[in-house]
């Protein structure tokens, strides 16, 4: 496979408006041996995109988040199976649900819909959960918080209420499990991160943002990261896109906008499963401390035993989300990526937002590359984009 593919399959995908832009980077062996970006950041202005460019990170700032709670594992402020509850008291009396109502498959959503009208939380039939909720359990997408068909349903139905993340996260202490905490997986796309979010504030004595910059972006020099956009920043910010009959709708401000999805009306808090703005220049940062094993610029921002920990299986028991992949702390792993149907080599991890955004690291190739798109159709993880990206890429620098 030659480079030259890379460069033929982004600018099909910008001249058949399937991207409306986009960029990628890959360091190998601690070398930035490829770059480039394609398309436009706002059609309509003829703005092209740029390394420099700002994204909607949506549930990328998930790893971010993962980041800083390792950190203050690190020291000694938060132990990985502390029990929620010592941080959030409201978390000490869960329940999961026992609702025959809601034994449906979440993707079965003609059955799921048709539960929608009548739906409310407090007439759930549910059980008391067997044990609390651990900082574990939400890392690794395995507290059965808005994990199944009650919780999708909640998610559904949730309104553009709140106005602190610690309103948001105690709106989820109302909520009745989807299983016994430690027993399932899936995916928490908003409850179990944001609760991370939350205790970052209370452990930290800082809002979200302010710890951010202070542990993360100032030491990975990611000076465009952030929850909050100055004006300059918004002069870089792209406009995002759906695509409809094979052409490129502009949907930005709209409910299908990152504020839409988050729901909020505008940027009135943080919230630690989604909602930052970064650049690609700026994630690749991170990606490249991930795969240096913690250590950025000749400074060790993160043990190398706890990037291990990070991508390692993190519940208890073996629990797939998919087929050949698990959790580890804030990633995904392709622990079998035949299994999997994935391009990446055994062991790669990282995760990806709605928009396109798209972050891997394999420890076995000594690989890391991040993707930036932003069309809101692009299903997340599930994007056949960042597919084709990692087909590129391990094709050409892994070594499956």
């Amino acid at each position: 496979m030659e480079i030259q593919e890379i460069e033929n399959s982004m600018q099909n995908y910008v001249a058949n408006r399937e991207m409306s832009g986009g960029a990628l980077m890959v360091r190998k062996n601690k070398e930035l041996v490829y770059q480039n970006k394609w398309g436009k950041g706002d059609i309509e202005g003829n703005v092209s995109i740029s390394y420099d460019s700002i994204y909607r990170m949506m549930s990328l700032s998930k790893v971010v988040t993962a980041v800083g709670i390792l950190k203050m594992m690190e020291q000694g402020k938060i132990g990985l199976d502390d029990e929620l509850s010592k941080y959030i008291p409201e978390f000490s009396d869960m329940r999961v649900s026992c609702d025959e109502r809601y034994r449906v498959d979440s993707d079965d959503y003609k059955k799921l819909y048709a539960q929608l009208p009548l739906f409310q939380m407090e007439e759930v039939k549910s059980v008391p959960a067997e044990r609390k909720i651990t900082i574990r359990d939400l890392l690794s997408h395995s507290s059965g918080l808005e994990q199944g068909s009650v919780g999708l349903c909640a998610l559904l139905k949730m309104k553009n209420e709140d106005e602190t993340l610690e309103q948001r996260v105690n709106r989820y202490a109302g909520y009745v499990l989807d299983f016994q905490p430690g027993m399932g997986t899936g995916y928490s796309p908003m409850a179990s991160f944001d609760i991370l979010g939350r205790v970052t504030e209370i452990v930290s004595g800082m809002r979200l943002e302010e710890y951010l910059q202070k542990e993360i972006a100032q030491p990975l020099e990611m000076t465009s990261t952030t929850y909050f956009l100055n004006d300059e920043q918004k002069s870089r910010l792209v406009r995002v896109y759906k695509r409809q009959d094979e052409s490129l709708t502009d949907v930005t401000g709209t409910k299908e906008d990152m504020w839409g999805i988050l729901r909020q009306d505008e940027a009135k808090f943080e919230q630690g499963c989604g909602g930052l703005f970064s650049t690609i220049t700026d994630m690749e940062h991170l990606a490249e401390m991930l795969c240096n094993q913690g250590m950025y610029h000749g400074q060790q921002f993160l043990e190398a035993r706890t990037v291990e920990l990070m991508h390692t299986e993190a519940p208890k028991q073996h629990l797939e989300p998919e087929p050949g992949m698990v959790w580890g702390l804030g990633v995904r792993i392709r622990q079998n990526p035949k299994a999997a149907d994935s391009y990446a080599t055994e062991g790669t991890y990282g995760w990806s937002g709605a928009f396109g955004t798209h972050l891997v690291v394999s420890p076995k190739d000594n690989l890391e590359a991040v993707f930036m798109t932003k069309r809101t159709d692009l299903n997340g993880s599930g994007s056949y984009i960042s597919r084709e990206v990692e087909r590129l890429v391990f094709g050409i620098w892994g070594s499956r």
